[in-house]
């Protein structure tokens, strides 16, 4: 059997960098300043999960029959709807961080509806368009649930805003 060879490192290149040129440093800077006077955008990935769980949850809460005025009684789902829907347009638009706390907050509302509603048998989702489907309280909750972290964690992890020289 022949002696086994050694394995010999591959070459390694340097690999070329080019400087960043000043004028480029500079407009970062300057958009970053500018993201900061405009309330602090976040950017944040999670922005679009977040939405879509909010929108998800105003859909199932949605009265059933839109044709027909709501009872007093199945007016806090149509809240919970007039509530979610907006905020998740809003953070699919807008990516600032009371938006994102509105969001948080409207997902926890949801979520504390579903639980009070077990604990009273009151069904919140009783003349809504989630109403003939069983699986709908379980997906309001768990989107509710969802977007309520992702909003934490966004808000948890958010990029610090550069100082302008008007806080100097």
């Amino acid at each position: 059997m022949p002696p086994a060879r050694a394995a010999r490192p591959a070459p390694t290149r340097p690999v070329p960098t080019r400087p960043v040129s000043a004028g480029a440093a500079h407009e970062a800077d300057a958009i970053a300043v500018r993201a900061a006077r405009r309330g602090g955008v976040l950017g944040h990935a999670l922005r679009w999960p977040t939405a879509a769980a909010l929108l998800f949850c105003g859909v199932l809460h949605l009265p059933g029959d839109l044709a027909q005025p709501p009872d007093p009684g199945r007016l806090v789902p149509l809240a919970v709807a007039l509530l979610c829907l907006p905020l998740g347009a809003l953070l699919a638009v807008r990516d600032t961080p009371a938006v994102w706390r509105g969001a948080a907050v409207a997902a926890l509302a949801v979520v504390a509806l579903h639980i009070v509603g077990g604990v009273a048998f009151f069904n919140p989702l009783e003349g809504t368009l989630g109403a003939p489907y069983p699986w709908a309280g379980v997906a309001a909750v768990l989107g509710a649930g969802a977007a309520a972290v992702l909003a934490g964690v966004a808000l948890a992890y958010r990029p610090h805003r550069p100082r302008t020289d008007e806080e100097a």
